[in-house]
């Protein structure tokens, strides 16, 4: 699919002079994606039977296309449903440790630039919706402007979300992983309105698109930052 075409399937209008001006700074960079959970671990699920390593897996491949048609390279900690342990002895609960530990080996190896990992939420409150960026103030002072501009996209191109940046969050590939680093919670599995959006492949190109130009922005400032 062409990028016009992508674009167009999420609802997202773009001249040429914006793209150009958003990917120029994303040309060269090493974006690590992390799509939470799967294998045995699908994560939270919705009222319909929605997944969240499904939606994660989704929105991570359509960012990941995004930016390779920026010029920058991504690399997804999984490219399906499996996680990354392969055959193993070890029960549900070390299994998901051991995934998560191969996982940012796997990222730290990469020289990746950023990191991105992508989740989706859920609570006992149905009422609460919308999706949030989260960064570990502890590690990198960069992280907070990522998530600062790819929240800020998320609320001007999806339109779905009030919600602001925050720190309050503690990930263990965040905590361990050595460059700056977000998690984006695409919204809430146990709210109506946002299962059945994120069940929506136009709404996850929108959300994948957002995230896209957040980078953009965050690298943009950066090199303006290093002049």
């Amino acid at each position: 699919m062409c990028l016009a075409m992508f674009l167009a399937a999420g609802g997202v209008t773009v001249s040429a002079e914006h793209w150009a001006a958003v990917v120029g700074s994303l040309r060269g960079k090493v974006v690590a994606i992390d799509p939470g959970h799967g294998g045995i671990d699908p994560g939270a699920i919705s009222g319909n039977g929605l997944t969240e390593d499904a939606v994660n897996l989704a929105v991570s491949q359509d960012l990941a296309a995004l930016l390779e048609r920026s010029g920058a390279t991504a690399i997804l900690t999984r490219q399906g449903g499996s996680d990354s342990v392969g055959t193993t002895d070890a029960g549900p609960s070390e299994r998901k440790r051991i995934d998560l530990r191969q996982r940012v080996e796997q990222i730290n190896l990469m020289g990746a630039d950023v990191v991105v990992s992508i989740h989706a939420n859920k609570f006992s409150d149905s009422t609460q919706r919308g999706s949030q960026t989260f960064y570990n103030p502890l590690r990198f002072q960069e992280s907070q402007l990522l998530a600062t501009m790819v929240q800020q996209q998320l609320q001007a191109i999806t339109k779905e979300t009030g919600r602001t940046a925050s720190d309050q969050i503690d990930h263990y590939l965040l905590n361990h992983t050595n460059m700056p680093g977000i998690t984006v919670e695409l919204g809430f599995l146990s709210n109506a309105r946002d299962a059945e959006l994120l069940a929506n492949p136009k709404y996850q190109q929108r959300l994948a698109y957002a995230i896209f130009v957040g980078l953009a922005q965050y690298f943009a400032r950066e090199a303006r930052d290093a002049e």
